[in-house]
């Protein structure tokens, strides 16, 4: 089942990218069907990818680094609850930013959309 990407863009909290002490934050919340993470793809923004094992994934189910996620180590995905995912690194200057973001769950496959949010 493909989800349209109009949907998928709804799952960012619009407004929640910012930069804190060693990178930059953001959120998702799960609107459409509880899930199962099984494989991330590396964050981009404004086309810079960063490292999965410098992506810090969290919610109140617990907290993963992207390299950590994977068929025996999955990351639930439960409606109704944010998702908060960190990267460490570089701040990102003020303006607007393009967020890429790419994951594959056991129950629809690959989902990936973008977003456009600023600081």
């Amino acid at each position: 089942m493909q989800i349209p990407t109009f949907l998928l863009r709804k799952l960012y909290i619009k407004g929640s990218l910012k930069n804190d002490g060693d990178g930059f934050t953001f959120k998702l919340k799960n609107t459409i069907s509880s899930g199962t993470a099984i494989h991330i793809e590396p964050i981009k923004v404004n086309g810079t990818e960063y490292p999965l094992d410098a992506t810090i994934i969290s919610s109140s189910d617990g907290k993963v680094t992207g390299s950590e996620i994977s068929e025996k180590k999955s990351f639930p995905i439960k409606v109704g609850l944010d998702i908060s995912i960190h990267v460490k690194g570089a701040t990102l200057p003020a303006g607007d930013h393009k967020i890429d973001i790419s994951l594959t769950t056991k129950e629809v496959g690959k989902l990936a959309f973008d977003v456009t949010d600023s600081i």
